[in-house]
């Protein structure tokens, strides 16, 4: 189901870049969706009996788990909004200083994870890919270059020279990664429109059932009044 996915999503992303994320509320509007998806289930199965058997116990029921998923939705989306305005507003030190502790070598946390991000995202640098100049690597690696996690996987004549940005990535990854986060969010909010629409029309459809078994007439008896 679609929460599912928006779910999914969310755990890939905090799985692969929880490094420079540092968010685990992420993982809370990863798991709300999980929830949303069953219980969206099993609210569709409670409506399609109340619907077949036209139990009122059964139609207020499934008023009652419409109500519920209205505020998981609304709590979820909310969540969703916070983390990816504390994502745009992230601390830029925080992502120059891993940055800037990379050193080439895999077996480093903050290295792995550089190169990773840069490779996944198809990106160079915080900024861009000339924030590698102010890094320790830029003069370590002993050519004044980027690392080869920059540059483009079509290309293998790239060396990580500055003076060759056509064979670099040069969209920073700070930005990418917030573009990444917003477009999660963005779908995780319009799968909750339309199910919410869904729900509402729902509801309607059913109180109107309800309200719809109006009590039988009776004929009138005229000779009271002869």
């Amino acid at each position: 189901m679609v929460p599912s996915l928006g779910g999914l999503f969310f755990l890939f992303i905090y799985r692969s870049y929880r490094h420079f994320i540092g968010n685990d509320d992420l993982l809370l509007p990863a798991s709300l969706c999980f929830v949303v998806a069953g219980l969206l289930v099993l609210t569709g199965i409670v409506g399609l009996c109340a619907a077949v058997s036209q139990s009122h116990c059964q139609q207020g029921a499934f008023l009652y788990l419409v109500l519920i998923l209205f505020s998981l939705e609304v709590t979820t989306g909310t969540l969703g909004y916070i983390n990816s305005v504390r994502v745009e507003s992230a601390d830029l030190n925080s992502f120059n200083e891993i940055f800037r502790n990379y050193n080439g070598n895999d077996s480093m946390i903050d290295s792995r994870a550089v190169d990773q991000l840069q490779e996944k995202m198809q990106c160079c640098g915080v900024r861009n890919y000339t924030d590698w100049a102010q890094f320790p690597w830029f003069f370590q690696s002993g050519n004044a270059s980027v690392p080869h996690s920059c540059c483009a996987r079509n290309l293998t004549s790239c060396t990580g020279d500055l003076e060759e940005p056509e064979l670099l990535y040069t969209q920073g990854c700070l930005l990418t990664l917030q573009d990444e986060l917003r477009w999660i969010f963005l779908f995780t909010l319009g799968w909750i429109i339309a199910v919410f629409c869904l729900q509402s029309l729902g509801a309607l459809v059913i109180c109107l059932w309800t309200n719809s078994d109006p009590a039988p007439y009776q004929l009138l008896n005229t000779d009271n009044f002869s």
